[in-house]
């Protein structure tokens, strides 16, 4: 309990008045540093390394913006639409794994937001969302762009509040911000635009780095993984996002255990496509051998990753399944779990491969038995047949372009290092099972929410974000409509960044499965813009392209460019297999 002192008080006559009990610390002025809530939000921000705010102005925000325009610690990034601001937001997120935030006004500022956060909420990463809201005197009026913002954000957020005094602003902005990079999720602050201008009572405060102090896995579950994969006479690893920042390591174990390995499409370049043990992606647009080797496995060994497509994972797991996350609550979702550890990555598994090393003397390869001679025999047999296949479909010319020509054409001209942006589609099926990824490359997609309207914004983030890369987007006709303005923003920002639009004039995704089920496929069909011509409107650079051979050359003109291209290629309506309801 704390320390109280007793005072007491003689009245005139001299006798003792009632007995008064205050805290000792009772009348002290807490620190403060004179900022209004608009300083105090940004200055807060910059000391937890936050570099951009991506934001489009209204009303409820007009004197954070003035204040931002007063500072040089974070860049404000104008977007012509709020839901590309959070997409490059949530994008960003993916590619650097830091903080990230996005702003929008009240009203239809905030509703506008919506699609890019749950994008980033859906994927896990950490983005911070701050949203101007009414006058407090107008709060719960039918004033005008007035929405209880937080039972708007709540199923969307971890975590969302509303500021109702500027002295609550410390306390609530660092446990939004610690949220947000701890959870790997999207936090949100409402600010009243009255309170913007208002002294905050409080300092700001640096990113804390216990924040990301690693846990120490115990020896234990460690020490039983690697018996599990010692006894393994198939083993295979299952690759996802997660093991960006262990990727040499996951090669490493992979290579010593001679697994066959498997990845979801952003671990795509996470791990060498063409190395002996690399069976392809899961899924639709995967390979058929990754599915033939994850039935036969008897063991899967899932590092960073989650995606459990039913249809292409095995049906009945006959292998023990072990699985590594640094999420615990992303152990055994979707999927059969026999053995769970929850670490990070970059801890783990150096300690696996020593652990195998060590039970088997020190020696450099597995010992025999088991003997896993006839499951790498297996692993390459199923791998080059799948390459050969890709290979024959990647080779098919014509005009309009076959999609899987358009990939191949991808594949070859992305240099090394770098991001390539795939929005949502049919195109997104070609890409999975066609494109071979380069060293240090990184790909950014719409993972679980899987929005139309990704690529642009998230190339335009991963272009200011890391500007030494070559960034990369690749939508659909359908897909690119939806945030084709921030082409401009492109423009504006001088971005090289390379928009390609594949143009099948339709949902080609949605036109395939319902043709594929005997349905009529009203809505699929898509009258287009010019897009090079829009592309020139804004002050960039257009191609229309209708061979491969016209597509190779635009490719390599655009990656040279010092501003923003787009390519407007006309694509056959070539079907992906598999595809059904």
């Amino acid at each position: 309990m704390g320390q109280t002192v007793m005072e007491k008080k003689a009245d005139a006559a001299g006798t003792t008045a009632a007995t008064e009990w205050r805290p000792v610390n009772s009348g002290q002025t807490s620190p403060a540093e004179g900022l209004n809530a608009a300083q105090y939000v940004l200055k807060q921000l910059a000391e937890w390394g936050v570099e951009r705010i991506y934001g489009v102005i209204g009303d409820a925000t007009l004197y954070v913006l003035d204040e931002m325009a007063k500072q040089n610690r974070i860049r404000y990034v104008p977007c012509r639409h709020e839901e590309a601001a959070a997409l490059m937001a949530s994008a960003e997120a993916k590619l650097t794994g830091k903080l990230a935030v996005c702003m929008a006004t009240s009203g239809p500022g905030i509703v506008n937001l919506m699609n890019g956060l749950a994008d980033a909420a859906a994927d896990k990463v950490p983005v911070m969302a701050i949203t101007g809201q009414v006058d407090t005197a107008k709060m719960g009026t039918r004033t005008k762009q007035y929405i209880d913002q937080q039972r708007l954000m709540g199923g969307i957020t971890a975590a969302t509040e509303l500021l109702a005094h500027p002295d609550a602003l410390p306390e609530t902005l660092q446990r939004l911000l610690t949220e947000a990079v701890t959870a790997g999720t999207v936090a949100h602050l409402s600010v009243p635009r009255d309170l913007w201008r208002m002294t905050v009572k409080g300092v700001t405060a640096g990113y804390p780095a216990h924040l990301h102090q690693s846990m120490q896995v115990p020896n234990d579950p460690v020490e039983k993984a690697a018996a599990l994969l010692r006894q393994a006479s198939r083993p295979l690893l299952y690759l996802g996002r997660g093991i960006a920042s262990a990727a040499p390591e996951a090669r490493e174990l992979a290579e010593l255990a001679s697994a066959a390995v498997v990845t979801t499409l952003p671990a795509r370049p996470l791990f060498p496509n063409d190395h002996p043990l690399y069976a392809g992606g899961l899924g639709q647009a995967g390979s058929e051998a990754a599915s033939v080797l994850m039935a036969e496995a008897d063991l899967l060994l899932l590092l960073g990753a989650t995606w459990w497509p039913d249809d292409y994972a095995p049906a009945d797991v006959r292998g023990t399944v072990v699985q590594v996350d640094a999420a615990r609550e992303q152990l055994g979702m979707g999927h059969p779990l026999h053995h769970g550890i929850v670490g990070d990555l970059r801890e783990v598994l150096p300690r696996l491969i020593a652990a195998l090393r060590q039970g088997q003397g020190g020696a450099g390869t597995m010992a025999a038995p088991p003997d896993r001679a006839p499951w790498a025999e297996r692993i390459a047999r199923e791998a080059k047949a799948w390459k050969a296949a890709i290979t024959e479909e990647a080779a098919k010319d014509g005009s309009p372009v076959p999609p899987q020509r358009v990939m191949k054409a991808v594949s070859d001209a992305a240099p090394e290092g770098a991001v390539l942006c795939v929005d949502t589609g049919d195109h997104t099926l070609w890409f999975d099972r066609i494109f071979q990824a380069k060293p240090g490359q990184r790909v950014l997609v719409s993972g679980r929410w899987r929005t139309l309207g990704f690529a642009l914004p998230a190339a335009v983030a991963a272009s200011l974000a890391e500007p030494e890369r070559r960034v990369l987007a690749i939508a659909g006709d359908g897909g690119a409509v939806q945030t084709l303005m921030e082409f401009q923003t492109a423009v504006e920002l001088e971005l090289p960044l390379v928009l390609l639009i594949i143009d099948n004039g339709a949902y080609a995704m949605e036109r395939n499965r319902m043709e594929g089920a005997a349905l009529i496929p009203l809505g699929s069909a898509i009258r287009n813009p010019d897009f090079a011509g829009v592309a020139e409107a804004c002050g960039g650079k257009g191609y229309r392209v209708q061979t491969a051979a016209e597509l190779e050359e635009a490719l390599l003109q655009s990656l040279q460019a010092r501003g923003p291209s787009l390519i407007q290629v006309r694509t056959a309506p070539d079907r992906v297999p598999h595809t059904k309801l």
